[in-house]
């Protein structure tokens, strides 16, 4: 579970720092690490299950 929320940190910080360069607002960077965060902590978690690393 840690390292499925350390990956989405990790992942929705790359989002930001990219959203900042590519966007002119300051709202559209969040809103992209927001959705980064869950996207890729959902993942790990399936994986996880999947793999029978969790359970």
């Amino acid at each position: 579970m840690l390292l499925a929320a350390m990956t989405g940190l990790a992942a929705a910080l790359a989002a930001y720092i990219l959203g900042n360069r590519v966007t002119a607002t300051a709202a559209e960077p969040i809103a992209w690490a927001a959705a980064t965060f869950v996207a890729t902590t959902s993942l790990a978690i399936h994986l996880g299950e999947k793999a029978g690393l969790l359970e």
